[in-house]
């Protein structure tokens, strides 16, 4: 979002219960919820899908609510299930107009100590990268030498603030827009969503938990994107899209900011 000027190895147990509803014979797409990386706190969808249905995957649990767009014509995504223990209703719904969705495919699972850390550690549909991606293999290159996870951080952040800049041109984001962090390191620019993706993915590869966060700022405007990283056994909140302008424009700025100037409206 833009300024307003002026101013860890533990052996897990996992309990799964899992049911399926079959796909009705009238759905548009082919869909598979795969649960088999569930003790990581993830679990993916494989699907095939025409290029103008709109779909979209509902994540539930107590009462909570989460939904993502799947956006590709064939695809296999990776989810988070970062809502701690308990039961997860996951479920595909096509839209049949308007607002409109029917549910197609639904699986219930249970899930019982797993580490709250591991779901921050994983690529998944936003926060999407891999051992091949140009930013992953800079980030274990500025962090070779490097033990202390808080130096890493900080290498990792002074790059893209200073390497990286606000995109102001980027507006009228599509629904189902999807950060793009390979497309970013060509063009050295994007939104806070895009910054916060890249991030997250680069500290993700060198074993750094990191969450991507949706909300709101004291300091921006609109709705906002941020990361909240785990160092010394708690989290920080680092806004790189917003350093990055104070930046550019010669103004201070700090590393960590005070969590309580942001509202979190969801993390992944």
């Amino acid at each position: 979002m833009r300024i307003i000027k002026g101013f860890i190895i533990t052996i897990m147990i996992l309990f799964v219960l899992s049911i399926t509803i079959p796909i009705p014979a009238n759905a548009e797409g082919i869909y598979t919820i795969d649960t088999k990386q569930i003790r990581n706190g993830v679990f993916s969808v494989n699907y095939s899908i025409n290029k103008d249905n709109k779909v979209k995957l509902m994540v539930q649990k107590d009462g909570a609510t989460l939904y993502y767009n799947l956006t590709g014509q064939e695809a296999t995504e990776v989810f988070p299930l970062q809502m701690g223990e308990g039961s997860y209703t996951i479920a595909v719904l096509e839209n049949i107009g308007g607002n409109r969705y029917k549910q197609v495919i639904k699986e219930t699972v249970e899930v019982a100590n797993i580490s709250p850390l591991d779901v921050y550690l994983w690529s998944i549909q936003i926060i999407n990268w891999n051992d091949k991606s140009y930013v992953v293999q800079k980030a274990n290159e500025l962090t070779e030498n490097i033990k202390s996870d808080d130096e890493k951080v900080k290498i990792v952040y002074d790059y893209i603030i200073i390497n990286y800049s606000y995109d102001f041109e980027k507006t009228g984001l599509t629904y189902d827009y999807l950060p793009d962090i390979e497309e970013m390191a060509k063009t050295k620019k994007g939104t806070c969503y895009d910054f916060s993706s890249l991030f997250a993915s680069m500290l993700r590869s060198v074993d750094i938990p990191t969450k991507l966060v949706k909300g709101y700022g004291d300091k921006v405007k609109g709705y906002h994107a941020w990361n909240e990283v785990y160092l010394d056994g708690k989290w920080f909140t680092i806004d790189t899209s917003f350093d990055a302008q104070m930046a550019q424009n010669k103004q201070s700025y700090s590393m960590y900011k005070d969590s309580s100037n942001y509202d979190k409206v969801s993390e992944f």
